[in-house]
């Protein structure tokens, strides 16, 4: 009994906690939702929310408004002209060579109020800058400035001058001084052994005050090339192809030269007989030798009439005969030295002088020659047995002949026409109408 009242005991105090801690409880709970109800919009009223992009925006707004400071006003010099300026004669000067700017917090720009300032003329002026500042305000300064006339030089440099391959220069070839200045190579005498385009300085010195002037100069090749007449180069056979090494030969200081002929001068073998053409030796740098010479084209085989002696009538100083009309007679020992010559008339007759008496014995060659063509040449011996009695005075027989034709021979025509150098008795070249220009002049022609 005892136990059933206890256990009926706590049943009813634990039901008297239920029902207290119950209504609190549910009191709680209405609280919650009555906050939840008033943060969601209602139907029939709208309160407007702002994102919180926007607000942190708006936020950033006002701070850069709070931080961001209006332009402060220049200070009044900010920028101030300058003093004492001068300028040259065609001076270029721009808006900073005339103020100083002592303050740039305000980005000062600068312009010519007038445009560019005059110096044209020398004397006295004054230029006006405007000065706009980033506060939008600005200002407008003059500087006063001199133009003065350009101080004279020391000396002037000459125009790219051009020396010789391996000359010496001097300093006045680089630049013309003024009165009583002195010049000088700074780095001593420049190279020109080698040619190109170079510079060196030039020291312009007077009364302890110096200039130096950087000279550009050019190294050429100035020498024109060396031309001498080949031996026997001005006698050329009928149809040989001639080319300028054909007459002569060129040499220069640079190892390279080139031979032509000069236009309109060109040889011709179309023609026996003399020419003349002009050779032109060219090197590398332009520098031309002109050379002009004779020369003669001849036949290449024989065309008069071989000599034949009157050998009643020739002695030991006079030869009679008979070959091709006008044209000469040469008599050579059989050393090819000149002995005699003649010519014959307009029927083929000549008389030939000998240079000294012949001597029992004494052969010799006769034949008839031009300036182009010649005839083959007879071999004579002057016969002694025949010479004893003509020296008698006794009448010759006809078996007997005072010279003997042992035989004939085509003779080259270096021999048939060509004096021997030095000789007394040397063909004149006029009797043959042959004018070798053997020593021909030399015009030289830089480039």
């Amino acid at each position: 009994m005892k136990n059933i009242k206890r256990k009926l005991i706590v049943i009813l105090a634990f039901g008297l906690v239920l029902s207290i801690s119950t209504p609190a409880f549910a009191t709680e709970t209405e609280t919650q939702d009555d906050t939840t109800t008033q943060v969601a919009p209602s139907s029939e009223t709208s309160t407007e929310v702002t994102p919180a992009s926007e607000v942190t925006a708006n936020d950033n707004t006002e701070e850069e408004q709070k931080t961001t400071k209006s332009p402060l006003k220049a200070s009044a010099n900010a920028v101030v002209a300058k003093t004492g300026l001068s300028f040259e004669i065609g001076a270029t000067p721009t808006t900073n060579d005339f103020v100083t700017i002592n303050d740039a917090t305000n980005n000062p720009t600068l312009t010519f109020k007038n445009g560019q300032p005059a110096t044209t003329t020398a004397g006295n002026y004054t230029a006006v800058i405007l000065v706009t500042f980033d506060d939008t305000t600005s200002t407008e300064i003059t500087a006063n400035y001199i133009v003065k006339a350009a101080a004279t030089p020391l000396a002037t440099l000459k125009t790219k001058p051009t020396f010789a391959l391996g000359s010496k220069p001097t300093p006045s070839q680089f630049a013309t001084p003024a009165t009583g200045v002195q010049l000088s190579f700074k780095s001593g005498v420049p190279s020109t052994k080698k040619t190109g385009t170079f510079k060196t300085t030039i020291v312009a010195s007077k009364n302890g005050v110096t200039e130096e002037l950087i000279a550009t100069f050019v190294v050429a090749d100035q020498e024109a090339p060396k031309v001498e007449l080949n031996k026997g180069g001005g006698v050329v056979i009928n149809g040989t192809v001639i080319t300028p090494s054909t007459f002569v030969t060129a040499t220069d200081n640079s190892g390279k030269v080139t031979l032509s002929f000069k236009p309109g001068h060109e040889p011709s073998t179309s023609r026996l007989g003399m020419h003349k053409t002009i050779i032109l030796a060219t090197d590398p740098s332009g520098n031309t030798t002109e050379y002009p010479t004779y020369y003669v084209i001849y036949s290449e085989k024989p065309t008069f009439k071989t000599p034949v002696i009157d050998v009643e009538r020739s002695t030991a100083t006079t030869i009679y005969g008979t070959t091709t009309p006008n044209i000469g007679v040469i008599i050579e020992d059989l050393d090819g030295n000149y002995i005699g010559w003649g010519s014959t008339d307009a029927t083929g007759h000549f008389i030939a002088e000998l240079f000294k008496p012949l001597k029992p014995g004494d052969e010799f060659i006769i034949y008839a020659a031009t300036e182009v063509e010649y005839s083959e040449a007879a071999h004579y011996i002057y016969d002694i047995e025949y010479l004893e009695v003509n020296e008698q005075n006794q009448t010759p027989t006809k078996e007997k002949t005072k010279f003997k034709v042992t035989s004939n021979k085509t003779s080259s025509l270096k021999t048939a026409i060509l004096p021997k150098t030095g000789d007394e008795h040397s063909l004149p070249l006029v009797a043959f109408g042959l004018i070798l220009a053997s020593g021909a002049a030399v015009v030289l022609r830089k480039k």
